[in-house]
């Protein structure tokens, strides 16, 4: 069978792409499902969306020389998806439709029905794609498949139960190769490190339990970790293949600090020549002689997930972390070289002005490189959407909802954040000692990336601050 596999853009952009300042890193899913695909016997071809300027012309060829079309659904791109489907079905009514990702994990019928889809796999794939296939061939009744629901007899029925992968070491690794037309590696607008990038995953899950996350609920409340052999011989494949940058998309890759010690100096001994982007670290892992041996590997950037500048609103998002411990991690980091983001969330349902003040001076005394200032996102799944939606604050056809104290979802409105977040933006960019701080590290380095990124995102940022409110507002009425 020859699958056609699709990413869509976020709902803030065209459904049809134009997201490539955007384009962080490749749609791992399908590439994972690629591969399974690829041991069945069967074809995949990937097109992801936000790396083109007009998808339709390319989705429209590749229709005819497909059996099947499976789409990745996140709940921020529902609208698109749907877009997207209705178009496919313009273009061939009769080619089966396959859905999966995170939103069809949360909610599986709803979603089915919603996207007029043939079937929708709920959590991991790698088992279900093998089910489906065997649907679609004629070789399996779907009432028998793992993990989906489909179409029958008038209404949506669903097949076996879901199917969890204790071990991920068996899984093959992501066929890469299949989305190298695509220049990832950007994020607002600007590439930190250059050369061809792609990503990895060395765990599924998360073992903490956040109060915003819909991590836990999403990897079906299981923590998974391939070994550090498993990890580094991807790596080396990926050497292999040219890759110059590899960015570590984990929930929490520094969860087992001695597994990660391990990777490092597998790759260290090995001479593997890589840049590493560590996207999910925690500020309470921070070790001085793993972080070193990290960079000796090759890590240059590391992201934190601050949130709070309030060990209150810390405490109340159970992030089981303390001030002391952000600014020991985030100065070691800086010290030792690395590229230093921290993010953090403004809205806290319990979060006063006072809060969100400490919040701006907090990130703007520590030696971050880049910072990023959300609005809370009420996310299905989590636990602030449970308690929300028992309280009557958030409806049942309701998917992304921001803070809002006209809601009852926070003690201040929608604007007054909105103008806190742009207040936070240009406190922590325009700060003389910030841009001396850059400039120092572009002198001792000699690399101008550093002291370009900063001012980039923010041109970028506050560009998009604007769109996006008015992109919400009209999915939103």
């Amino acid at each position: 069978m020859r699958f056609l596999l699709i990413y869509p853009t976020t709902d803030t952009y065209p459904f049809y792409g134009g997201e490539k300042e955007f384009l962080y890193a490749p749609p791992l899913g399908l590439l994972y499902l690629s591969s399974v695909l690829a041991q069945l016997g069967c074809k995949a071809k990937i097109i992801d969306i936000r790396g083109e300027e007009n998808a339709m012309e390319k989705i429209e060829r590749s229709i005819h020389s497909s059996d099947a079309i499976g789409i990745t659904v996140p709940t921020f791109a529902l609208h698109n998806s749907k877009k997207l489907i209705e178009k496919i079905r313009e273009m061939d009514s009769s080619i089966p439709i396959i859905i999966g990702g995170p939103h069809p994990t949360l909610y599986p019928q709803k979603c089915l029905a919603d996207l007029a889809a043939d079937m929708a796999a709920e959590g991991e794939g790698e088992r279900s794609i093998e089910d489906i296939t065997k649907v679609l061939e004629g070789k399996l009744k779907a009432e028998s498949a793992r993990g989906i629901y489909f179409r029958g007899d008038g209404r949506i029925k669903c097949g076996r139960k879901t199917e969890i992968i204790k071990d991920i070491d068996s899984i093959p690794f992501p066929s890469h190769n299949l989305v190298s037309e695509y220049d990832y590696g950007y994020s607002y607008g600007f590439k930190l490190f250059k050369g061809k990038n792609t990503a990895i995953l060395t765990s599924r899950g998360c073992p903490r339990k956040c109060r915003f996350c819909s991590r836990n609920t999403l990897s079906m409340k299981t923590y998974r970790v391939r070994s550090a052999e498993n990890v580094v011989k991807e790596i080396e494949m990926l050497s292999h293949d040219g890759y110059k940058n590899v960015i570590v998309v984990d929930d929490n890759f520094t969860t087992n600090m001695k597994r990660v010690e391990k990777i490092m100096d597998a790759v260290v001994e090995r001479g593997i020549d890589l840049t590493f982007m560590v996207n999910g670290a925690r500020v309470d892992s921070a070790n001085e002689a793993v972080y070193k041996k990290m960079w000796r590997a090759g890590v240059r950037m590391i992201s934190f997930g601050i949130e709070s500048g309030s060990q209150k609103i810390l405490d109340f998002y159970r992030k089981e972390i303390t001030l002391k411990q952000i600014r020991k991690a985030v100065e070691l980091s800086s010290r030792i070289g690395f590229f230093t983001v921290g993010t953090f969330i403004l809205g806290a349902p319990v979060e006063t002005p006072e809060d969100i003040k400490a919040t701006i001076e907090f990130a703007c005394s520590l030696p971050l490189d880049m910072a990023e200032f959300f609005i809370l996102h009420y996310m299905p799944g989590s636990e602030l959407w449970e308690e929300a939606r028992a309280a009557g604050k958030i409806g049942d056809d309701e998917y992304i909802v921001e803070s809002d104290a006209s809601r009852g979802l926070a003690l201040l409105s929608r604007e007054e954040l909105l103008e806190w977040k742009k207040k936070a933006y240009n406190k922590f960019y325009f700060r003389p000692s910030y841009i001396l701080h850059e400039i120092f590290r572009f002198i001792s380095r000699f690399d101008i990336r550093i002291l370009t990124a900063g001012f980039s995102m923010l041109r970028v940022l506050l560009y998009r601050v604007e769109k996006e409110e008015r992109v919400w507002e009209e999915l939103g009425s």
